[in-house]
């Protein structure tokens, strides 16, 4: 709880008579040397001063601010507030300014609901119904509606308004009002809420109540004597309110202010004593007391003589002067001989204030905590006031005021989770961080989904990230080299895809996925169905050149060439041509081959020559080849034996002889005769020679009359007799020879 600040008293001229100046702040001022106009009022900053005597300014008393320091009235103003008080007006945070005159903007709260006099800060979320503060002075209840707050009482002060009863708490005292507590003098304080100590007389019997001040000391030493000139010894009272006379000597020489007896004998000449503040020496005719000094007060007499001075000691301290040593307040005494102490030390040293020598009230308790918005915050050690406890909690609600620390954090601001009990629920942090919003934001179609939606930038019914595929459903996936390739499988909690086996082509994979059912194993992918180098013949008739497509799928094969035949393809296949091989020949073609060329062929099926069939084997290439010319199938029967002759031609006179073909005759000679002819038959060479000359039968004579006759090769005639002798063809010859007789 905040402790009541220091009161600010409205003092008038009449304490100027007492002379009891109101001092507030750790702050000392002395009356001011030269002169001033009687009775005139000042302020130098926030001390109000006043002339009484016409000689110096005195100082009156120290306000709260030099604004509340009025010279017209000669009063202290009331302070409106209290240093470093926060209420709110509507949602307009105000803190107490600087000179305690007003309140300044701190901060617009996003409705008056959220504006929190008790923290004095903005919260995170708006008051709860019927919900109580204290709002400075006003005691407040929380509308129904969480829009802003009512106000139910309006207190004296701050201090007076009691959150826990919803009601104000009565004033303890006026404002203005005094009271005393033995020697001590205390004021009502600002808030009205108690009493605070303003100073303490030297005297119980010197406490003004009614005034708020301490009379004046007619003496200052409790107990000490003095004589008048007319003998009379008079004691300092106990409470220093006068002179009591205790006894007439019988004369001032025979009065003893040292040991406070009228003496039998007159005082001894160059003795000394104190009659108040004057020391007095006796005279030399002992007749009685000759003045030498007069000192500030009776008490610094009373030093003086115990020193044997003839000099007043030098006062220790100013009349009205304050300090504190440690935690004791300190006063000047009455005899200004010394400090006495000014009531009770207080609590702390920070709280003695040596400007008047008062204890200020503690702010808070040494273990006190509270919270200023989310600022956790203790007591300090001097117990003036709130210091931060660590550093800010995350929000208002961590902040817990019974400790001064702050509560554990769940969680994060705009921070997203699943809820751990329902998987698929996507929470959404508090606002005061305190923990997750009971309703999901979203509800995400698998628990995965959900977890993948942690990032999203807001929480409504579009954060959950929708699913990427359909759980168990295979792809080709993959990418740069095996773009295509990669055989994938949508997981279970549909994010994306798994990857089940990269396959040796985009196609296979293809292939792969459409397997029913499809399971994803290292071994999904379907082996390839030919190598890229594999050619084959296909399609109809098998007539097809097809390769290996790049997918390895033989079914998705490129068709290269459309052969004429399968085998044409074959040879393409078997060559490793990427084009048909070109028919050798046309279906019906015919030709002789193999030895001797005599074997008659057909073009086959395959349209390769050398696969040609072999239609029969002919008894010579000739008839082979006019077998093939006339387009046969079978070989045409030989025209003749080989070497074999007939006559022919015009009156058959043309010698023939049978090709070594056995396809016909050829010409070899033309005879004379038909006859010659026969007879060349049998002829072993064709040629222009080949008909006989003569028959075996003819002779003749030759023009030398020699007789010849034909040879036996009937290649001519040869001379076989007569010899020169003459001869007739008819007869032979003519006469005989020595050659011999003609045939």
């Amino acid at each position: 709880m905040r402790a009541p600040a220091i009161a600010i008293w409205l003092l008038g001229l009449a304490l100027l008579v007492g002379g009891c100046h109101k001092l507030f702040g750790d702050y000392r001022l002395e009356s001011g040397a030269g002169s001033c106009p009687s009775g005139a009022l000042q302020c130098v900053g926030n001390v109000l001063q006043g002339c009484p005597d016409g000689t110096s300014w005195t100082k009156l008393s120290v306000c709260a601010s030099e604004t509340l320091c009025d010279p017209t009235q000669g009063v202290c103003l009331a302070a409106t507030c209290a240093a470093g008080e926060r209420r709110c007006d509507g949602a307009d945070l105000l803190l107490c300014n600087a000179t305690r005159d007003g309140w300044g903007m701190l901060q617009h709260c996003a409705s008056a609901a959220r504006c929190s006099g008790d923290t004095g800060s903005c919260t995170d979320e708006p008051c709860m119904p019927g919900m109580v503060q204290c709002n400075g002075n006003l005691v407040q209840s929380c509308k129904n509606d969480q829009s802003a707050w009512d106000t139910l009482f309006t207190c004296d002060s701050s201090a007076l308004c009691n959150k826990m009863a919803g009601r104000c708490d009565d004033a303890v005292c006026e404002l203005g009002s005094f009271q005393c507590v033995g020697a001590e003098v205390q004021a009502c304080n600002e808030t009205r809420s108690g009493w605070v100590p303003v100073r303490t007389c030297e005297t119980e019997a010197l406490c003004d109540k009614d005034t708020g001040s301490c009379g004046a000391v007619t003496c200052t030493t409790a107990g000490a004597f003095r004589c008048s000139d007319e003998g009379a010894l008079e004691r300092c009272a106990d409470d220093l309110t006068g002179w009591d006379r205790l006894a007439i000597c019988q004369s001032a020489a025979y009065c003893d202010a040292v040991n406070g007896v009228c003496s039998e004998t007159p005082c001894q000449p160059g003795s000394y004593q104190c009659n108040g503040e004057t020391l007095a020496q006796c005279k030399a005719d002992s007749s009685g007391w000759q003045a030498l000094v007069t000192c500030k007060t009776d008490a610094l007499c009373q030093q003086t003589l115990g020193a044997g001075l003839l000099e007043c000691a030098a006062p220790a301290c100013e009349t009205g002067a304050t300090r504190c040593v440690d935690a004791q307040p300190q006063i000047c005494n009455a005899g200004r001989t010394d400090f006495r102490n000014n009531g009770a030390a207080c609590a702390t040293t920070e709280l003695c204030n040596s400007g008047t020598a008062t204890c200020t009230p503690p702010n808070c308790a040494p273990s006190d905590t509270q919270c200023v918005g989310a600022q956790p915050k203790t007591c300090n050690p001097g117990r003036t006031d709130y210091v931060d406890n660590g550093a800010a909690c995350a929000s208002v609600a961590l902040c817990n005021p019974d400790t001064g620390t702050c509560g554990e954090q769940k969680c994060v601001a705009g921070q997203l989770r699943c809820d751990p009990a329902s998987p698929t629920h996507l929470q959404h942090c508090k606002a005061d961080l305190t923990g997750w919003e009971s309703e999901p934001c979203d509800i995400c179609a698998t628990a995965e989904l959900c977890s993948a939606s942690l990032s999203a930038t807001s929480c409504d019914a579009t954060s959950c990230k929708e699913p990427v595929c359909t759980a168990g459903e295979p792809r080709c996936g993959g990418g740069g080299a095996d773009q295509g390739k990669v055989l994938e499988m949508c997981n279970s909690g549909r994010t994306g895809y798994t990857s089940c086996q990269t396959c040796v082509t985009a196609g296979l994979c293809d292939v792969s996925r459409n397997t029913k059912p499809f399971a994803c194993t290292a071994t999904a992918c379907t082996p390839p169905s030919c190598a890229l180098t594999d050619r084959w013949c296909g399609g109809t008739d098998n007539k097809e050149l097809y390769q290996c497509p790049a997918s390895r799928i033989n079914s998705q094969a490129t068709k290269l060439d459309t052969c004429a035949t399968n085998r044409l393809c074959q040879l393409a296949h078997d060559q490793g041509k990427t084009t048909c091989v070109a028919p050798s020949c046309a279906l019906g073609d015919l030709w002789c081959g193999s030895s001797g060329n005599k074997t008659l062929y057909t073009c086959p099926a395959s349209r390769v020559n050398s696969e040609a069939t072999a239609l029969d084997t002919c008894a010579s290439n000739g008839l082979c080849e006019m077998s093939h010319q006339q387009g046969k199938t079978a070989c045409e029967a030989p025209k003749c034996a080989v070497g074999g002759t007939q006559c022919g031609g015009t009156g058959n006179k043309t010698l023939q002889m049978c090709n070594s073909e056995r396809t016909g005759f050829t010409d070899c000679d033309t005879c004379s005769t038909a006859a010659l002819c026969t007879e060349s038959l049998g002829a072993t060479a064709c040629d222009l020679s080949a008909c006989a000359t003569c028959s075996a039968s003819d002779k003749r004579c030759n023009a030398s009359g020699d007789y010849e006759t034909c040879k036996p090769d009937r290649t001519g005639f040869m001379v076989t007799g007569c010899l020169g002798n003459g001869c007739d063809d008819a007869t032979g010859c003519l006469a005989p020879s020595t050659g011999g007789a003609p045939p």
